[in-house]
């Protein structure tokens, strides 16, 4: 878990800080709280927390000077400031001392997760602690997106396995569809840790929606947000809102400086479902990003044309069959010129199926556990690589390559468990702890697998994060070296992976209770 101390000199703001979130199911804890920077500092060498959330006016010791002490003396210690507008620009200057962030009060709680995410590699060590868990009908949820249902009786038996119950009254859904535009995210070419983003928004949007009746929220081949909201009433249908779609948009965009488009369509029954998502698909496909279209009463029932294509390719994907796939972009392609007339009539919104080839082929690999660079080379980006094609048709040829190098790739890769990810893992890290670079980026590329995948295999088989697994390593050899050598400290600290002896110093005492020379003392 993340550890998070908490900085107020009012009871009752530490108390809605306390609340206000379900800190561990977003990967962290309050491991303690103080209510001056006094105190705060008495605490940190008890606590050793990884985040100082503070607020600025308090007394004694404030929060900028809190905060500068902090970032002088445990650099590896990330500091957020919690400010009132007249505290503006002190948070400001604050930042430019080497605060990581400020949060403005008032604030919504889903700003100030992300603000903690955002920091170090919060976000991959967010989704290795907690097991975001897919809906229990992840897959018919899907199969309802893209190939519908039958009939009534059909319709009914899934509603009530998704759901839990069925009702004769009038009621009615809403599908919400949220899609991001990776190349408006400032790391775009990390397509992993843009994923990471998606599930954690995800969970943030269920965490804040609230309507009158029941939703599930999952994601398509894309890896676009599916909410599907099945309402009590058709009248609670029509008065809904959808403020926490709009909020999402803009405080992803505030925050992380994502582009995110919403579009929010109404389907009468289950049946409509398929419809619903066509239409939302369709829709976002042809217009830009950073907006919340709602569709409820949009005459526009354009549907996206190319959802067969979509389920055929990630089926080749699945069954590695590169040849059905080359075969499927080919048919796309035909049918696209056929409806332009020519080549050089394609429109955007046509190019666009190309781009959500894309998209489910990158999400494919991720998924898989794979390495996007170990697949097309080292700091591939399929974005720059389709803008460098000089025509459509080098385009379309482009995508065909993309995904027989992936499907070869797996065809020529033999199956990977668990335990031998986990034992392989440890084996590299036994064998390279000394090095003060070591990563969880070089392990993972060692081994020909994505960071998120490795994290949680690693933590399945060991029921502990690479990250501690590390530490403890280096530890327990720097505790042999003072117990059994005289060898000064900070060439033990060397030896084992820290260039800094304060910092190896608290990461001990941290982790053992105790100091290093206390330690040498005690032996």
């Amino acid at each position: 878990m993340i550890r998070i101390m908490i900085v107020d000199d009012m009871p009752i703001f530490l108390e809605y800080l306390r609340g206000c979130i379900d800190w561990n199911s977003y990967g962290f804890e309050i491991c303690c709280e103080a209510s001056d920077g006094r105190e705060a500092l008495e605490k940190i060498e008890e606590f050793y927390p990884d985040v100082v959330l503070t607020d600025i006016t308090m007394p004694y010791v404030n929060g900028l000077e809190l905060a500068e002490k902090v970032t002088r003396d445990y650099p590896d210690i990330s500091v957020i400031l919690i400010t009132g507008n007249n505290e503006f620009e002190y948070a400001r200057k604050a930042v430019k001392l080497g605060v990581c962030d400020y949060i403005v009060k008032p604030f919504e709680k889903e700003e100030l997760i992300l603000s903690l995410l955002k920091l170090q590699d919060n976000i991959s060590k967010a989704v290795e602690n907690t097991e975001i868990k897919s809906d229990e009908h992840y897959e018919e949820l899907r199969a309802l997106i893209y190939a519908g249902v039958s009939d009534d009786e059909a319709a009914k038996k899934l509603e009530e396995k998704i759901f839990g119950t069925w009702s004769e009254k009038e009621s009615g859904y809403l599908l919400a569809l949220l899609r991001f535009d990776a190349s408006s995210y400032k790391e775009y070419e990390d397509r992993e840790q843009l994923m990471n983003w998606e599930k954690l928004i995800a969970k943030m949007l269920s965490d804040k929606l609230e309507i009158q009746g029941q939703f599930k929220t999952f994601h398509d081949f894309e890896n676009n947000i599916v909410v599907l909201m099945k309402f009590d009433s058709l009248s609670d249908i029509n008065t809904y809102k959808g403020y926490e779609f709009s909020d999402i948009i803009q405080i992803v965009k505030n925050q992380l400086e994502i582009s995110t488009s919403i579009a929010l369509t109404k389907a009468m029954q289950l049946m409509d479902v398929k419809k619903a998502y066509e239409k939302a698909l369709g829709h976002l496909s042809r217009k830009g990003f950073g907006k919340f279209y709602d569709l409820r009463n949009s005459g526009d029932d354009a549907a996206y044309s190319s959802l067969d294509a979509i389920i055929r390719l990630n089926k080749d994907l699945e069954t590695l069959q590169a040849e059905d796939a080359e075969n499927a972009l080919n048919l796309l392609w035909d049918k696209l010129r056929d409806n332009n007339g020519s080549e050089g009539d394609i429109k955007i919104y046509d190019m666009n199926l190309l781009t959500s080839a894309i998209s489910i082929l990158m999400t494919n690999i991720i998924s898989k556990g794979f390495s996007i660079d170990k697949i097309y080379g080292e700091g591939f980006s399929p974005e720059k690589y389709m803008s460098d094609a000089a025509t459509p048709s080098q385009m379309k040829d482009r995508v065909i390559y993309l995904y027989k190098k992936r499907i070869e790739f797996e065809k020529g890769k033999k199956d990977t468990k668990t335990h031998d990810v986990a034992t392989a893992a440890k084996e590299y890290i036994d064998n390279n702890y000394s090095d003060s670079a070591l990563s969880i980026s070089d392990i993972s590329g060692e081994l020909c697998l994505n960071q998120t995948y490795l994290r949680k295999m690693f933590k399945s088989e060991m029921d502990m994060t690479l990250t501690e697994y590390i530490t403890g390593v280096r530890m327990q050899k720097a505790k042999a070296l003072l117990t059994t050598t005289d060898q000064k400290l900070t060439a033990i600290a060397e030896s084992v992976g820290y260039n800094d002896v304060s910092y190896f110093s608290n990461v001990f005492k941290k982790f053992y209770g105790v100091s290093p020379r206390s330690m040498r003392k005690e032996t």
